[in-house]
């Protein structure tokens, strides 16, 4: 029984094409039971076939459609993938097929199959579970859903739905679509993206209608794209249904979908499955990506950063001009955070040890003819990057990057540069990177990069929260959040407040490629409830001979510092 002054959970019905789904499909399902919010009260198969046919079908229709009509090629290919994805321990069982019929049903949840269309209503079904491991589901006609009372029907795993399903819920369904170029039935998700090394792999999540039609979207984002087809759908799939499980969150404690985002054209390609000749380059092209991986990890060939100092300030910065400050062997310096004290220049910085794997804060003194490391600022047992700086209250205080403690920590500086302990966590139990803190109009804005997949990827999702002071831990998270699903804007890469004005830069990711780039954004409107920014202009890596990338800039209005990557040994 409801007790009085509580809210009704939202009741969910999960849509299923068959009894055998995937293993998101089953995170959902044990994530719906299990949360105090959301009710799971129906699943809805509407093809009762036992797991054992169902399951080869659905293992085929995530590759892109039936197994013969894949070449030949292709499924060896993809064969070996399967294996890969063996090293990729959040992965391993993308392919997996599971009874999600069977789950709910010993969860206490109504399975039912979907009776064929009849023209009068039947009596109400009995809310007993009626599926068994070994037989199908008992029947429900569409008239007969409205007597559930649900509030929202999810359609999972490509299932089908129409306008008489959907209406049977109070707020009709959402699926997510990984087909945006509208082909139903196509090449396998994820695939072409890897195949022409696109930046980003899209997603949406929509809200059905009419069979056939585009549904209205409601969330739509990209991530970055992986090496091989395989491992880019499975992080496509993880990544895509986090933000799925946002958005009921978000929908049980405001009772409406968002609204829906204006339709625009599509101006992709036609993605037709693969052929033959499409099957051998890919294979080719996946191979000379293995063996280039292969033997960089021999050769002990690893990445690094490299800061470059250019004497001027942002807006007149000629970065061709910048001096390279490069850290000692085993290790390197990104991140950088200028600041001004008693006349001289310091700069912050992430300092990475290839040793362990693992970086501390360490502090650079610049002055007008040379660069020298004064020592460690702030060690912890876990990684720390991202050293970004503000005063409140006549104070200094650090923000790093603490994801691997699952909280937003706040240092205070108790000796300038190297004495720093520990004050307070602004947030508790979220994985965040890149965290900025500034104050505006009386308030405080945080501005932070979450995972919620727990990839340990932050490169997509940014978020905004405010309180009236940074210390108290009282985050209020904005209205729009997440304001970006986008690898091109959701990782921060530096502040810059120049005369008033608030410059946001935010890295840009690349082809299997972290910190390809990053672009500079004016905030010009901000308060509790807007948020909105205009691009100013994007920075580039390649005025620097062998740089492979760019994802960091700050600057004191004398001296600007960006950091830049290549390639070096690092046994």
């Amino acid at each position: 029984m409801q007790r009085a002054g509580t809210v009704k959970p939202l009741r969910v019905g999960l849509l299923l094409e068959t009894r055998a789904s995937d293993g998101y499909t089953a995170t959902l399902c044990d994530w719906l039971a299990e949360n105090r919010d959301l009710e799971l009260a129906l699943v809805l198969v509407l093809d009762g076939a036992p797991p054992g046919r169902a399951g080869r079908t659905r293992r085929s229709a995530a590759l892109g459609g039936a197994a013969p009509r894949m070449p030949l090629l292709l499924a060896g290919v993809t064969a070996l993938e399967r294996q890969l994805l063996r090293h990729y321990e959040a992965h391993r069982a993308h392919l997996a097929v599971v009874d999600v019929a069977t789950l709910a049903a010993a969860r206490g949840v109504p399975v039912r199959s979907l009776a064929p269309r009849r023209s009068a209503a039947a009596a109400p079904p009995d809310p007993a579970p009626a599926a068994l491991p070994d037989g199908a589901p008992a029947s429900i006609s569409a008239p007969e859903l409205g007597g559930l009372e649900l509030d929202l029907l999810v359609c999972c795993d490509g299932a089908t739905c129409d306008e008489r399903l959907a209406g049977a819920a109070r707020l009709g369904a959402i699926g997510i679509d990984y087909r945006r170029d509208r082909i139903a039935g196509g090449a396998p998700i994820g695939f072409w993206e890897t195949y022409h090394r696109t930046r980003k792999t899209g997603f949406a999540i929509v809200r059905l209608g009419r069979a056939g039609e585009a549904g209205q979207v409601l969330v739509e984002g990209a991530f970055r794209t992986k090496y091989s087809f395989l491992l880019n759908q499975a992080h496509l799939f993880c990544k895509a249904h986090a933000q799925l499980r946002r958005l009921l969150s978000d929908v049980a404690a405001t009772r409406k979908l968002p609204a829906v985002r204006d339709p625009v054209p599509y101006s992709g390609c036609c993605l037709a499955p693969p052929g033959g000749l499409h099957a051998l380059r890919y294979a080719l092209k996946l191979a000379g990506r293995l063996g280039l991986r292969g033997a960089r990890r021999i050769l002990g060939i690893r990445h690094k950063w490299t800061l470059s100092v250019t004497r001027s300030g942002w807006r007149n910065a000629v970065l061709w001009r910048g001096v390279p400050v490069a850290a000692p062997d085993g290790h390197f310096w990104a991140d950088p955070f200028l600041r001004v004290h008693a006349g001289k220049i310091y700069c912050f910085v992430e300092d990475y040890v290839y040793a362990t794997n693992r970086a501390h804060i360490s502090v650079l003194d610049i002055t007008k003819s040379d660069v020298k490391c004064l020592g460690v600022a702030l060690r912890e047992p876990f990684h720390l990057s991202f050293p970004f700086l503000f005063e409140y209250a006549g104070h200094l205080y650090m923000c790093p990057e603490t994801s691997e403690s699952n909280q937003i920590r706040i240092y205070k500086c108790d000796e300038f540069p190297l004495r720093w302990s520990l004050d307070s966590v602004a947030i508790d139990g979220i994985s965040a990177a890149d965290s900025m803190f500034f104050e505006h109009r009386g308030r405080w804005w945080l501005l932070t990069s979450i995972d919620r997949a727990g990839l340990n990827d932050h490169c997509s999702e940014l978020c905004l929260f405010h309180a009236p002071d940074p210390l108290g831990g009282a985050w209020t998270p904005h209205p729009m959040n997440p304001l970006y699903i986008d690898t091109d804007m959701g990782r921060n890469a530096g502040l810059i407040v120049d005369e008033g004005r608030i410059y946001r830069a935010a890295q840009r990711q690349g082809f299997d490629q972290y910190g390809e780039g990053l672009a500079l954004y004016e905030i010009i409107e901000l308060d509790e409830t807007r948020y909105a920014e205009r691009k100013v202009t994007d920075i580039r890596h390649d005025y620097l001979q062998r740089s492979l990338g760019s994802h960091h800039i700050s600057s004191d209005g004398n001296v600007t510092v960006v950091d830049f990557k290549t390639h070096c040994f690092a046994p």
